[in-house]
């Protein structure tokens, strides 16, 4: 669920027990996703193998899609409940300031791939999208790990 800043509602979850309420209820939220991701990426990557699947550029669409939602709740709804939250949960934050560098990496190349999977979408090539999810796999196995790490601070 994605909201606008200074939204209210989302400056009343950011204090006291809604805020908690509300972190808790993203991070729920984004295990979620993060499953629905993982499917999709295995999905993709089996499509792109086995060549004979007609439906591997409806699965790297899928995959795209989830990257730029997976990205946008780290970024925009859980990262910023942290921030805000900083007093309750310090460690958490100081953990955040640490991975953080890792999970904008990751981000910045899920970023880099939805580009790549529309130029291929253009011209029909899907052969540089393909090559480069090994490299999407990595990084969203470091991205997770340094997610994991944070949450274990809360």
């Amino acid at each position: 669920m994605f909201r606008l800043p200074g939204n209210q509602e989302d400056e009343a979850l950011m204090e006291g027990k809604d805020g908690e309420q509300g972190l808790r209820h993203a991070l729920d939220e984004l295990l979620a996703e993060r499953k629905q991701l993982l499917a999709a990426y295995y999905q993709a990557a089996t499509a792109c193998r086995d060549k004979g699947q007609e439906d591997h550029a409806q699965q790297l669409a899928r995959l795209c899609q989830l990257l730029m939602d997976y990205a946008a709740l780290w970024q925009f709804e859980i990262h910023d409940l942290l921030v805000h939250s900083a007093a309750k949960h310090p460690m958490a934050v100081k953990v955040l300031e640490l991975h953080q560098p890792v999970i904008q990496r990751a981000a910045d190349q899920a970023l880099d791939f939805n580009d790549l999977f529309d130029a291929a979408t253009r011209e029909g090539k899907f052969s540089p999208v393909e090559s480069r999810l090994s490299a999407l796999g990595e990084s969203l196995a470091n991205r997770f790990e340094a997610e994991d790490q944070i949450m274990l601070n809360l």
